[in-house]
């Protein structure tokens, strides 16, 4: 092997090991647990505290189940439509009834973050104000049954 071979596979592997090590510091990590711990940790809730905002998860996870089953009806029913004669004022109907309900979703999830907000105490306001910065990259990828 000449010098030229080897240079160029050395040059070769600082530049995958340099791209992985790129793709490491800007790919954020996720923490173990999920968004709800990460939550619990940010903010530090004390034991009480974690008691409620299980509640308050469990209270939101029902709340958007019932807003998507009744998107997934609107849907169901708006596609049903393709079998069918165009209907314009059905369909304009069925997505203006879709448009409504996920606003109604996206408040549902907005007032969750909010009672989340009301559990904080002294410092944890603050920290929940640096949170609120990350709220919306915490669920990405998240997919939705």
């Amino acid at each position: 092997m000449n010098k030229t071979k080897l240079l160029t596979l050395v040059i070769v592997g600082l530049l995958i090991s340099n791209g992985i090590l790129l793709f490491k510091l800007l790919v954020k990590h996720r923490p173990h647990g999920g968004p709800k711990a990460y939550i619990i940790e940010q903010l530090k809730f004390d034991d009480q505290q974690v008691v409620l905002y299980e509640e308050l998860v469990q209270q939101h996870r029902h709340d958007v189940k019932a807003q998507e089953a009744l998107m997934n009806a609107s849907r169901h029913q708006l596609y049903a439509q393709l079998k069918l004669q165009q209907d314009e004022q059905a369909i304009d109907s069925l997505i203006a009834i879709i448009g409504q309900q996920q606003v109604a979703a996206e408040q549902i999830n907005y007032q969750h973050f909010l009672a989340i907000k009301a559990l904080c105490k002294g410092e944890q306001v603050q920290s929940f104000n640096t949170l609120s910065e990350e709220i919306e990259t915490l669920f990405v990828g998240k997919e939705r049954k």
